[in-house]
């Protein structure tokens, strides 16, 4: 499964392109794009939104069944409402899929990665305070600067 902080960047860069996704209609495992182009459209992609989008494209596949962003709430759900009100003000197509949709889903996902950034480096994240393996010290067994092991200064 794709992480929000490395799909938000492929959606955005995606719909800032003008490339437009859908489900394939008789394989909804493979996805259709197409982007504007001088003579109409065009069905290829740069290479490099190529690779990262078959290196994504069960996580996006998803994200165009469900029609919305998987975290719909807080900072990321506002986020998102706001970009489809101003594209559908603008009278742009703001489908799952659409360029528009496509850049709204990333800010919104970046809004919810920021969040979390600010949370986890606030110190109100799961790693405060202890590691995984419930001990509160960073490096196990070295005893340095540990209460209760003698290592200290």
């Amino acid at each position: 499964m794709s992480a929000p902080r490395e799909l938000a960047p492929l959606l955005l860069a995606l719909g800032r392109a003008g490339v437009e996704l859908a489900l394939h209609p008789t394989d909804p495992a493979r996805l259709r794009h197409r982007r504007p182009a001088p003579d109409g459209w065009a069905a290829d992609l740069p290479p490099d939104l190529s690779a990262r989008l078959r290196m994504h494209r069960a996580a996006v596949v998803g994200l165009l069944v469900g029609g919305c962003a998987p975290l719909a709430d807080g900072d990321a759900g506002y986020t998102l409402a706001e970009r489809l009100g101003i594209a559908d003000d603008l009278g742009m197509p703001a489908h799952p899929g659409a360029p528009a949709w496509l850049v709204a889903v990333g800010e919104s996902m970046e809004a919810c990665c920021h969040r979390a950034t600010l949370v986890v480096y606030s110190g109100h994240g799961t790693t405060d305070g202890r590691d995984r393996d419930g001990d509160s010290s960073e490096r196990q067994g070295t005893g340095r600067n540990s209460p209760g092991r003698g290592g200290g200064p």
